[in-house]
Formats: C-alpha cells, sequence, structure tokens
C-alpha cells in the first residue's frame, strides 16, 4: 500500500537519500528519571550524573573492541508528544531519557559486542536504575546522510510505531523532506531492527542539529505544517512517531 499525504505541498518533497553505512547498530534506550507524564524536561538528579559517567567509561571499553567502530551515550533534553496514530491496542510510550548507541562495523559484528563483558557491565547497570528498558539490534535500512556524532549538537531519537512497517519506511522519506525543508535537517538515518519480534518499534529514526533545544523547538512546532501536513500524514498512515531529543555524554571513535 503506498503512502498517503495529507495537504502536500512541492516544498516537502522526498528526500533524496545516499547509501545506508554498512553498520550494525545495539541501541539501548532506558526510562531513568523521565518527566511527569512522559512530556518535558527529564530528571537530572546526581544520582543520574554519577550513572551517566559510570555509563561513559564503560562505553570506552565498548570502543575499544575491534567490533566497535563507536559507542555514544546521550542524555534526553526534552521529551516531546507523540505525533501521529493512537494504535487501538495502545503503544509502548519512548520515555527514554538515557540512550546508549554501539555502531559496530557490520551487523555480524553486534553479537560480539552484545557479549562483551563491558556491555554486559552496562546493560546490569541500567537494569538496576532504569523502570523501562527497550533493546534493539538494527541495520540501516533507509539514510539522508549519515549522523556526525564526533561534535556535540541536538541529537534526536524518533521511535515509530506502525500498522504497516513497509510504509513506514516510505513515509520516511517524505518525513525527512519536511524536516530538511522546515528544519534545515541535512542528515538521518532509518534504524530497521534486525529482529522485529524482539522490538518494540517499528523504526528508530536518528538525526542531529547543529543548533540548540529552542531553535529546534521553534523551527518544529511553530510551522502550520507540523499541524497540517506532518501530524495528519503520520495519522492516515497509521503510524505514530514519538521524538526523544537528545545531548551528547560521550563519543569515542577507533
Amino acid at each position: 500500500m503506498s503512502v498517503t499525504l495529507v495537504h502536500p505541498r512541492p516544498k516537502f518533497a522526498r528526500a533524496r537519500l545516499t547509501e545506508p553505512p554498512p553498520a550494525g547498530y545495539l541501541h539501548l534506550a532506558a526510562a531513568v528519571e523521565p518527566p511527569p507524564g512522559g512530556i518535558g524536561r527529564p530528571g537530572h538528579s546526581r544520582g543520574k550524573s554519577h550513572l551517566l559517567d559510570l555509563l561513559r567509561a564503560e562505553a570506552e571499553d565498548l570502543a575499544s573492541l575491534t567490533e566497535v567502530k563507536r559507542a555514544s551515550v546521550y542524555r534526553a533534553a526534552a521529551l516531546a508528544p507523540a505525533v501521529g496514530w493512537d494504535p487501538p491496542a495502545g503503544l509502548h510510550r519512548a520515555r527514554y531519557d538515557v540512550v546508549l548507541l554501539v555502531e559496530t562495523r557490520t551487523p555480524r559484528d553486534i553479537a560480539p559486542a552484545r557479549d562483551s563483558a563491558a556491555y554486559r557491565r552496562l546493560r546490569r547497570r541500567l537494569d538496576h536504575a532504569a523502570r523501562d528498558v527497550h533493546e534493539m539490534t538494527a541495520r540501516c535500512a533507509k539514510c539522508l546522510a549519515d549522523v556526525d556524532r564526533g561534535h556535540q549538537g541536538l541529537f534526536q531519537f524518533t521511535y515509530f510505531v506502525a500498522e504497516d512497517p513497509r510504509r513506514t519506511a516510505e513515509l520516511w522519506e517524505h518525513l525527512a523532506g519536511w524536516y530538511a525543508a522546515e528544519t534545515g535537517l541535512d542528515n538521518s538515518v532509518l534504524l530497521q531492527p534486525l529482529d522485529e519480534s524482539a522490538s518494540d518499534y517499528s523504526f528508530v529514526a536518528h538525526a542531529r542539529w547543529d543548533a540548540g533545544l529552542a531553535a529546534v523547538a521553534l523551527r518544529q512546532f511553530t510551522k502550520p505544517s507540523f499541524y497540517r501536513f506532518l501530524g495528519p500524514t503520520l495519522r492516515e498512515n497509521r503510524t505514530a512517531a514519538m521524538p526523544v531529543l537528545h545531548h551528547l555524554v560521550q563519543l569515542r571513535d577507533r
């Protein structure tokens, strides 16, 4: 089934994509101190700051593995409201204020990274500290341009739940076109679960801006097209999007 666009405009043309990177991805997200109601700014307690310091050290150990290209830790700056479809059976709300993203050289390298002592320690630590933890192994299905995780910025993880994931993959190209036109976004990767039955989300999109939280929020939520095109198009295609905005805590390249 093809994508249905609501109030389409030539300005929001389908994004021009590049070749997806050959990497594998291990995405671990946790709700440690999410905001009340799941929207707004998360907590920043001393205990959470200590947890992030420990995660940063363990991510450095992960990044030293031959199979791992990069291991990055993120802390949420704000959790935005879900946009689009409200599934009749409900959905697993993405209330994650701490994220680890491990980028391996290929998808085959995910298993040894996941089985490493550093990752097991990190996972146990998050299981103990968080009220909700979600793990997803993935590949890059589509790419606007790869995300630069080598510099601080404002990073977004968007969690998608959809009736038809195949339609959502096509829909994402139109959403990326909207973000490019209205917010200046020039990078994003669409991460597809390697095991769909083990993930609560059809896809997770990742992107970065060279801008602050207030500037990016203004670029999105003050645009009439957000309410006339983006939200209605997601609803029409029975897809929900849950964006969370983050800052980088740690990054290590090899």
